[in-house]
C-alpha cells in the first residue's frame, strides 16, 4: 500500500508545484493528508525524507508516508548567484592565463559582480529550454551575414563573432553550472566581442545622427536594454533565460537595423 501511494504522489500532475512553490507544497500536502486520514483513519506525517527514512520505506515500514519536498531555496526564492555566493574566488592564472590582469581589473572595479553569472539550473544544453536559449544566438549570425552580403563585412563580422562567443559562453553556463572558472573565462571573452559590436554600432549611430536613426532601431534598442536589465533582476534559472533570450533577439535586430541604415546612408 505504501509503495502504491508513493507512486500516486510522484505521478500526480501537481508534483511540479512541490518543486517551485513552497506555499503550494504545503496546501497540496495538507489536502493529501486529509484525504489519507479520512480514508484510513490514521494520521499522515509529511516531511522531507532522509536517506534512512527512504530505506525504512523500502523495508516495508507503513507507519507514515514520506512525501519528498524540494528544498532548493536558491531556485525557489529567486536568489541571484552573486547574492548567494558573493565575489568569485577562482580568478587566478590557472583559470584566465594571459587574461588574468584584465580579469582582476574587471573584478576589482565591479566588486566581483561582472564575473559572476546566473545559475541556469535545471536547464542544460540537453533540455528543450536550454537548446531554445542557445538557438537565439542564431539571430546574431543572421544579422551579421545579412550586413556582410549588403557590403558591411566589418560590422557584420563583429556581429557574427559576438554571436559565436555568446553561444560558447551560454553553452558552458548551461553545461558546467554555478561557480566555474571555465564559464567566467567565456564570460570575459563575451564582454570583449559583444562590447566591440556595441561600440561599432554606437559609432554608427553617432555618425548617422539621432534624427536619422530608424524609429524601429530606437524602439528595439530600448527594449533590448530593458530585457538585459531584467536579466540582472531575475538572475537565476528560467526567468533569466527568458529575458536574456529576448535580449539576444532585440539586440541582434537593433544592430542589423543600424548597420543597414549606415550602409544606405553611406
Amino acid at each position: 500500500m505504501t509503495t502504491l501511494l508513493l507512486l500516486l504522489v510522484l505521478l500526480d500532475p501537481q508534483q511540479s508545484s512541490f518543486a517551485f512553490a513552497p506555499a503550494a507544497n504545503h496546501n497540496c500536502g495538507l489536502c493529501f493528508a486529509n484525504r489519507w486520514q479520512q480514508q484510513h483513519h490514521k494520521p499522515l506525517s509529511i516531511h522531507a525524507a532522509s536517506s534512512q527514512e527512504e530505506e525504512d520505506i523500502d523495508d516495508g515500514e507503513e507507519d507514515q508516508i514520506i512525501i519528498p519536498i524540494n528544498n532548493d531555496k536558491s531556485i525557489l526564492s529567486g536568489q541571484s548567484t552573486f547574492a548567494k555566493y558573493g565575489r568569485p574566488q577562482d580568478i587566478n592564472a590557472d583559470s584566465f592565463g594571459p587574461l588574468l590582469p584584465i580579469a582582476e581589473a574587471v573584478d576589482e572595479v565591479t566588486g566581483g559582480w561582472a564575473l559572476s553569472y546566473a545559475d541556469l539550473h535545471p536547464a542544460t544544453p540537453r533540455t528543450t529550454i536550454g537548446q531554445a536559449f542557445l538557438a537565439t544566438n542564431i539571430f546574431y549570425a543572421a544579422g551579421g551575414l545579412a550586413l556582410g552580403v549588403q557590403g558591411d563585412w566589418f560590422y557584420g563580422g563583429l556581429t557574427e563573432l559576438a554571436g559565436i562567443v555568446s553561444f560558447i559562453y551560454h553553452y558552458s553556463q548551461l553545461e558546467f553550472g554555478k561557480n566555474r572558472s571555465e564559464v567566467r573565462l567565456a564570460l570575459l571573452v563575451d564582454y570583449f566581442t559583444a562590447g566591440a559590436a556595441l561600440i561599432c554600432g554606437g559609432i554608427y549611430m553617432i555618425q548617422l545622427g539621432i534624427d536619422s536613426i530608424p524609429l524601429e532601431a530606437l524602439i528595439t534598442a530600448v527594449g533590448a536594454a530593458i530585457c538585459l536589465s531584467l536579466c540582472w533582476v531575475w538572475e537565476f534559472g528560467y526567468p533569466y533565460i527568458f529575458w536574456h533570450s529576448l535580449w539576444h533577439i532585440l539586440s541582434a535586430f537593433t544592430g542589423y537595423l543600424i548597420g543597414q541604415d549606415h550602409i544606405i546612408s553611406g
